[in-house]
């Protein structure tokens, strides 16, 4: 079976976000299946000869999908977040053509993939695909992420001059991530003189970016984690680092007394999957998808509760013995997911799809 893919996630801004991480692990377990000739592509006349081509992402307000199908076509969208919350994605006239166009390009297309059930639901919800079109396949962490000797994590605790106890957060800080709320919770538990030592690590490209004079929509949020770490008197208890290797990033996992997802909403959670795979203690916001990812083995908060973030933060840091069941959970929970396990899915999708009409 030959399937062309498109690559243009590798060659965008989505390169280090959870749409091209997807994209490249898709590829690369696709091509160990001896059923599939893989061909990329980035402009469809690319294409030649082949019985599926897959989109591995949708965009809402770009024209990406072209609307005359060369052949049986699969689109996978992750999630429906800038429709869900239009407010805090303005996207002009322009944009709003542009999904005019995106949404009638779906409609010949012979089958959905997306991360989870409850992005299913939204995407039913929001775009008006039949449901029996819609395929949930899951994600999976990478390989990478796995714990670590205590020799290889002293190495990275010597490397970031990382503290013996920190609160991490990976990712993006556009608004859906809520980081303001994460930074306001912080500055509540610090007034716990017990962790004074406690500090907030923040990893992403972001967090070293120069913001302030750029004015854009989607760097409000980021704008507002920076101000509120000057007026709350943080500069020394936040440790905003940059993009970092994955093997760096498996390092930071391990060493990370907690992990800490505060979304608003998340079609998958990817992070939260990397920290379980690290044996890390996970605590999360209940935004989308994330209790159907980390099912038992996280503990749960309300996005818009601060004093329950507070609280669980507290509970946690004190109590070793919770820290080590949600450790042990979690590399239990962690086994439901593999990037095998996906391409496998993904292929039989493809194979039923090539034959429909």
């Amino acid at each position: 079976m030959k399937v062309a893919i498109n690559t243009t996630p590798l060659k965008s801004a989505h390169k280090n976000r959870g749409i091209g991480y997807y994209t490249y692990n898709l590829i690369e377990n696709l091509k160990k299946d001896k059923s599939v000739q893989i061909q990329t592509f980035i402009n469809a006349d690319e294409v030649k000869d082949v019985d599926i081509v897959h989109y591995p992402w949708f965009d809402f307000f770009f024209h990406t999908l072209p609307l005359r199908k060369i052949a049986p076509t699969i689109v996978t969208i992750h999630d429906v977040i800038p429709l869900i919350f239009n407010d805090n994605y303005p996207v002009g006239i322009k944009g709003k053509a542009n999904f005019f166009l995106q949404k009638l390009a779906l409609k010949n297309c012979q089958a959905f993939i997306t991360d989870s059930q409850f992005s299913k639901k939204d995407i039913i919800n929001y775009l008006k695909i039949k449901e029996e079109k819609i395929n949930v396949i899951s994600l999976a962490a990478d390989t990478d992420f796995r714990i670590l000797t205590e020799n290889k994590r002293l190495l990275i605790k010597r490397k970031y001059t990382l503290p013996d106890r920190f609160v991490l957060y990976t990712g993006d800080a556009n608004w859906v991530k809520n980081l303001p709320f994460l930074i306001e919770g912080f500055r509540a538990l610090k007034k716990d003189l017990s962790f004074s030592d406690v500090k907030l690590v923040l990893v992403g490209g972001v967090f070293l970016k120069k913001v302030d004079n750029i004015d854009h929509p989607e760097l409000e949020s980021l704008k507002k984690v920076n101000e509120l770490i000057i007026k709350l008197n943080l500069e020394r208890e936040v440790i905003r680092l940059g993009q970092i290797d994955t093997e760096d990033l498996v390092g930071i996992y391990n060493l990370a007394t907690i992990y800490v997802q505060p979304s608003f909403y998340e079609g998958f959670g990817l992070p939260i999957l990397e920290a379980m795979s690290c044996g890390t203690p996970v605590i999360c916001s209940k935004g989308g998808s994330l209790p159907e990812v980390g099912g038992d083995a996280v503990i749960y908060f309300d996005p818009k509760n601060l004093n329950q973030l507070v609280f669980l933060l507290t509970d946690l840091l004190k109590d070793k013995s919770l820290q080590s069941r949600l450790s042990k959970l979690a590399l239990r929970q962690v086994l439901k997911y593999s990037w095998e396990k996906t391409a496998y899915e993904t292929v039989k999708l493809y194979n039923v799809s090539r034959y429909k009409k």
